[in-house]
């Protein structure tokens, strides 16, 4: 392509959070700084519609977030696509090549290894950052008092609780055996019995205590919070392969007590199985019937329980990361605020929780009043909009160390610690945290260091100017 060649942009966000209209709206202003036209939508549009701007606007290139080609529409001859993910989940790599042509680019906020995205792309792959306004840059904070001793602006996904719900549980084991046997589940009387009996007490999506709490359980004991070495695949592979191994029918399932093979069923009814020893009744002997011998077809994980691997996965390592650090915070000083979207459904933020900011300013203002923003990330990647718009302003960022610290997105890769920012480690965090409290002067100089860093390299001009040199290549 001509390298002259001024660029007709579209993009759009993957939701109408105003976490995703600030992104797609920053980049936009950054590509039209530098000379080409782009516009940003605030919620998502269909394929279809995609379409029809393309040709109305003219549009040479459409950036999605979060999003790939539509197998089933296609953008009009000669638009290239770029699609930047934030976002990597085990399930989002099946057939994840094949929605890409060798002209499209494919960015990760990070490295694209590191955040799970293993599979050989047919384009070119690299990785796109965030970036600050000037807006931000130009933000007054030499009238705002530093009256916080450390404060944590971020949100997390909802608190799921893991509780046995017999009743729940046993409607659930009846509908699985329902819908393996073949000839019942082509039953459409059968199906509308199931709809009007199982649909009114049975979630949707609903996932057994067991199979639950086996989850919980391997991300509990493989993964450790605050060192941002999360491998999401490692985790789905563990659990996909302990389940195949308690669940399977086949001749390599484990045996049970009396030699047979523990079926899926039996395996989801052990953890009730020991209320009904020693009693008599029909219910007793049936529960421990079906525990100890029951026979059920077995096929691929359902839907729900991906999702549920989804979660335990990519989601759960947050929320540990979250714990991990507010307890230690909270040992440092009770001067301790923290704010975002999902933290109020989890109890251990109440103490210290301040509500969900919405307005850019107001953010801005935290980070000014804090004299230590907490960061952390379960990947290492710590170049996010959180970050860099922190040190925009002048605030001093505390973050953990990680194996990925000098790959793409990794902190030291932009920033030295020590002298733009303070690092730690779950062992050494009380020390450190105390030691930059009790450093007024240094926290300044790290946090203006900081600052001159992303004027120089990191507003949103220079991501444009990034996408610009890779369609040009």
């Amino acid at each position: 392509m001509n390298k002259k060649k001024s660029y007709r942009i579209l993009i759009t966000p993957n939701s109408a959070a105003s976490y995703d209209q600030r992104m797609v709206t920053g980049l936009a202003a950054g590509f039209n700084s530098i000379g080409h036209y782009a516009a940003a939508f605030s919620v998502p549009i269909s394929s279809a519609e995609l379409v029809s701007l393309c040709k109305n606007l003219s549009i040479d290139v459409v950036l999605q977030v979060n999003r790939t080609r539509d197998p089933d529409i296609s953008l009009p001859s000669g638009v290239r696509f770029i699609s930047w993910f934030q976002d990597v989940y085990p399930e989002s790599l099946d057939g994840f090549a094949e929605k890409f042509q060798d002209s499209d680019i494919l960015y990760s906020l990070g490295d694209p290894v590191v955040l799970g995205l293993y599979t050989k792309m047919p384009c070119f792959v690299s990785s796109l950052f965030t970036g600050v306004n000037q807006a931000t840059l130009n933000f007054s904070h030499h009238n705002i008092q530093k009256d916080i001793d450390l404060s944590l602006c971020g949100g997390l996904p909802g608190a799921v609780k893991i509780l046995p719900n017999e009743k729940i549980d046993f409607l659930w084991y009846i509908d699985d055996v329902i819908s393996h046997i073949p000839l019942l589940r082509k039953s459409q009387l059968l199906w509308a019995i199931r709809k009007v009996v199982f649909g009114r007490w049975l979630p949707v999506d609903y996932v057994p205590y067991s199979l639950a709490h086996l989850m919980l359980q391997v991300v509990q004991s493989c993964y450790r919070p605050l060192r941002g070495e999360l491998d999401i695949h490692m985790l789905a592979n563990t659990m996909l392969q302990l389940l195949n191994v308690f669940c399977d029918t086949k001749n390599d399932s484990p045996p049970n007590a009396n030699g047979r093979k523990m079926s899926r069923l039996s395996w989801y009814l052990k953890p009730y199985a020991h209320r009904y020893v020693g009693r008599s009744d029909f219910r007793a002997r049936l529960i421990r019937y079906l525990a100890r011998e029951s026979r059920i077809f077995q096929d691929n994980f359902m839907s729900p329980q991906r999702k549920a691997i989804s979660y335990f996965a990519q989601s759960y390592p947050r929320v540990m990361d979250r714990v991990a650090l507010v307890e230690a915070a909270a040992r440092v000083s009770k001067s301790l605020e923290l704010y975002g979207p999902g933290l109020s459904s989890h109890e251990f933020t109440h103490p210290y929780l301040k509500g969900v900011i919405e307005d850019q300013d107001e953010l801005l203002t935290i980070y000014c009043r804090s004299k230590i923003n907490l960061n952390n990330n379960t990947h290492g990647l710590g170049l996010h909009s959180r970050t860099l718009e922190c040190m925009a302003v002048g605030g001093f960022i505390f973050m953990h160390e990680s194996p990925h610290d000098n790959k793409s997105g990794g902190m030291h890769t932009e920033f030295e610690p020590g002298v733009h920012y303070g690092s730690y480690t779950p062992e050494n965090f009380h020390e450190e945290a105390l030691r930059w409290l009790g450093d007024n002067c240094g926290r300044i100089r790290a946090g203006m260091q900081a600052k001159s860093i992303i004027r120089d390299r990191h507003c949103w001009h220079h991501r444009a100017q990034q996408i610009i040199d890779d369609l040009n290549r």
